[in-house]
């Protein structure tokens, strides 16, 4: 997901339920923010004969990492396929015609620092198109389709509610009809300093 892990202690105009909202940065470590902002984020599972299509995103400050392509849903999308095709177009230039899922939803909530990130993780049945990455943020910079032992590797220093639940499906391959759900409980100020535990 280009964009799933978008969040950070940043000052950054976000996506939340009936309009879009501002999460600025935390100075204070413990401060819990009086309101919530919630993203709506999608991911996409696009394979190949060569392998899963991995992403690298270079965020601010020139922190890297790989993850699905996907992103934030816009005000302007009829709806999350919507959003998640076109997220994907841009990302890496392969227009999805066909998707199933989702096959799992990952939320992750940050009390500290202001938001919850809801996920639905869709897999692409049919697409077109060459690799090529034209992302609008700037954020996205390559696209590779990567075997699943090279995937493991690149995403393991990324942020653990996206490396987690894609590693588990690589390895179970489980369908749309039994989608799995994933929870994370986010402390921390600053991307530096967090602590993710995972949700029974």
């Amino acid at each position: 997901m280009g964009g799933a892990s978008r969040p950070t202690g940043s000052f950054t105009v976000v996506m939340v339920r009936g309009g879009c909202g501002v999460a600025s940065n935390v100075s204070q470590p413990g401060h819990i923010l009086s309101h919530m902002r919630e993203w709506l984020v999608a991911g996409a599972l696009v394979e190949a004969s060569d392998g899963v299509l991995l992403v690298r995103n270079v965020r601010r400050g020139g922190r890297e990492e790989w993850s699905t392509p996907g992103g934030v849903i816009d005000a302007e999308d009829d709806s999350l396929l919507e959003g998640l095709t076109r997220e994907v177009e841009e990302e890496t230039g392969l227009r999805v015609t066909e998707w199933e899922g989702p096959l799992y939803e990952v939320v992750c909530e940050a009390v500290e620092l202001g938001w919850i990130l809801r996920a639905e993780i869709h897999r692409a049945v049919t697409y077109e198109g060459d690799l090529r990455v034209e992302d609008p943020d700037g954020i996205v910079v390559e696209a590779q389709f990567l075997p699943i032992d090279e995937c493991l590797v690149r995403l393991a220093p990324g942020a653990r509610w996206v490396h987690e639940p894609l590693c588990e499906w690589l390895a179970e391959r489980w369908g749309p009809t039994a989608p799995r759900g994933y929870r994370y409980d986010v402390h921390g100020s600053s991307h530096e300093a967090l602590s993710v535990r995972r949700a029974t």
